[in-house]
């Protein structure tokens, strides 16, 4: 059983392999540094595999409503929250899953990938880059939350992927500028000691932190105004931001 139970975890957000101008100012240290260090050294020794594209334009969720294999790649049709229908590029792995996800609320993650080019079927040398979905994994109610401080829009999903020990779990997070630029990652780790949280993703050489005391029943607003958003380059601090308020559960 879990004794701890975390919401308003948020997602961190920053634009992928975007090295900061020499004018940009730097954020002062967070008082629970100790943690963030301890966070970035597991998730070093940790590869995240094919780094994650940015998407700009595709839903990250929705219910998917038909699965396909084409000539080229899987086809899945999905109805996102505003009821709009999208067709979308798939790996052949993902509906070789179909039984899974059909009908289900899903949540995707897309990577840059080359496909066949030719007229027909067979190689020909020719390749396109496609942006296609290559994890899906269904989301149930409680498992994803929304926050935003008006300069990041981030959502944290597979939250119940934590297993209440330290440096594990599985959490997702889509990231949005205020200009709509987006990211995706995977493979958020969650640690918690002396009444402090911290859930972080590695991207290359950057590390994407959240820390937020753990909740108080009498006062849950105040894990999420007490969020702080930390990004790092190596050792140094780039970006600290706070401010954030729910939006969706």
């Amino acid at each position: 059983m879990k004794t701890i139970i975390i919401s308003g975890l948020v997602l961190a957000f920053a634009i992928a392999c975007h090295s900061p101008s020499p004018s940009e100012p730097k954020a002062s240290v967070s008082t629970a540094q100790s943690n963030t260090d301890k966070l970035a050294s597991n998730l070093s020794q940790t590869t995240s595999g094919s780094e994650p594209s940015i998407v700009d334009d595709n839903p990250t969720v929705g219910r998917v409503k038909s699965m396909v294999n084409g000539d080229l790649m899987c086809y899945v049709t999905l109805v996102d929250e505003n009821n709009s229908e999208h067709e979308i590029g798939a790996t052949f792995e993902i509906c070789a899953n179909s039984n899974l996800f059909l009908n289900q609320k899903v949540r995707l993650v897309y990577e840059r990938i080359p496909v066949n080019d030719c007229q027909s079927i067979e190689p020909c040398g020719k390749t396109r880059i496609e942006s296609l979905i290559t994890q899906m994994e269904t989301v149930r109610d409680g498992n994803s939350q929304t926050l935003s401080n008006g300069e990041w829009t981030i959502t944290i999903g597979n939250r119940e992927s934590w297993s209440g020990v330290n440096g594990t779990g599985n959490l997702s997070y889509r990231g949005c500028d205020s200009q709509g630029n987006c990211i995706d990652l995977t493979g958020g780790k969650v640690t918690c000691r002396d009444g402090l949280c911290t859930i972080g993703w590695r991207n290359g050489d950057y590390f994407y932190v959240i820390e937020q005391p753990i909740d108080n029943p009498d006062r849950p607003e105040t894990a999420e105004s007490s969020t702080i958003l930390i990004v790092r380059k190596g050792s140094e601090i780039i970006l600290e931001t706070t401010g954030f308020q729910l939006v969706s559960p």
